[in-house]
């Protein structure tokens, strides 16, 4: 079972919230806290309880809070050597589901479980290694655990070679519909790979080759993000990726396709020039600048003489642009 990839041609299904207020988001994060099971599980019964609420923001949100559970775990160098201790003592008790069973116990994702597992099994083996067993569990000398770690992959909506692809094509369907309507409104921009072959390293998805208007605000370029925009994740993107961009290029556009935190866009960190939005902007609030060139009145043409002729009127073509409001 996996999350369904969104419909990007916007279908007739009912709109749903994108935009959480701070109490509906800790509703959600304290019932994923509370929730004992499979995170695939989780997420169906996340889907049920919150109906009014975009699913993709649920699983955005399952999934940042998933991650930073895991990172705790890492720092406890002891619980591999207690996971295979474990295995070793009921695999034989079991056909099956012994390691989902394990990952239920200690609510854990099956797959990060299963990494925890092996690199205690291979430990004197490099962590490439590890990764390479998780895509092809077969490469695994122990047939059961082998099995067992195939079992895991497939059980994992957060984890894994399977999630990290559906990951991975959902961001770029969502480049491509930023694309799409950029086109569509009439911005002319470069891509990624336009302005990583003029040289520059961290690009936004879009830059605009003439910057626009939105709300009277300049922006320069707009960065695609299929996921949900909570507070903390957003100052992560900041960091990482967005400050360096207004550095750069000026302000921009980031947009949060999945919704956002209430208190997102109202971050003092955005003030560098960055806004926050949950959809394309809408055609009525750009106001789009372009460069044309001025006409010269047909009755009253400028002429100069020709000096290998000396007296041929030659035409001469217009000497001024100017920049005109759409």
């Amino acid at each position: 079972m996996m999350s369904q990839i969104p419909d990007l041609a916007g279908g007739n299904g009912q709109q749903k919230r994108k935009i959480l207020s701070g109490g509906e988001y800790n509703q959600i994060t304290r019932f994923i806290s509370g929730f004992h099971g499979l995170a695939i599980d989780c997420e169906f019964e996340l889907r049920n309880r919150f109906r009014d609420v975009e699913p993709m923001a649920l699983t955005c949100i399952l999934q940042s809070e998933i991650i930073n559970r895991v990172r705790g775990h890492w720092k406890q160098d002891q619980r591999g050597k207690r996971l295979l201790k474990a295995y070793e003592e009921q695999k034989n008790l079991y056909d099956n589901a012994l390691l989902i069973r394990m990952a239920c116990a200690e609510a854990l994702n099956p797959v990060t479980l299963c990494r925890m597992l092996l690199q205690e099994k291979y430990k004197t083996r490099h962590r490439s290694h590890i990764s390479q067993l998780l895509r092809y569990p077969h490469l695994i000398d122990d047939p059961k655990l082998a099995a067992n770690v195939q079992q895991c992959i497939v059980s994992d909506n957060q984890d894994g070679s399977i999630t990290d692809l559906r990951r991975r094509i959902v961001g770029e369907e969502y480049e491509l519909k930023l694309k799409n309507l950029a086109k569509e409104a009439g911005i002319h921009f470069y891509d990624e790979q336009d302005l990583r072959r003029m040289g520059y390293d961290k690009t936004p998805d879009i830059k605009m080759i003439l910057p626009f208007l939105y709300k009277g605000s300049v922006i320069n370029w707009i960065e695609s993000k299929a996921n949900f925009g909570d507070t903390k994740g957003h100052k992560s993107n900041i960091q990482q990726q967005l400050q360096s961009y207004c550095n750069r290029f000026g302000p921009g556009i980031i947009i949060y396709w999945f919704g956002y935190h209430e208190e997102t866009p109202a971050l003092p960190d955005n003030n560098i020039g960055i806004t926050v939005l949950a959809d394309f902007p809408a055609k009525e609030d750009l106001v789009f600048m372009q460069l044309a060139q001025e006409e010269c009145p047909a009755e009253t043409p400028t002429t100069k003489e020709d000096s290998s002729s000396g007296s041929q009127p030659i035409v001469a073509e217009c000497p001024t642009k100017e920049l005109k409001e759409l």
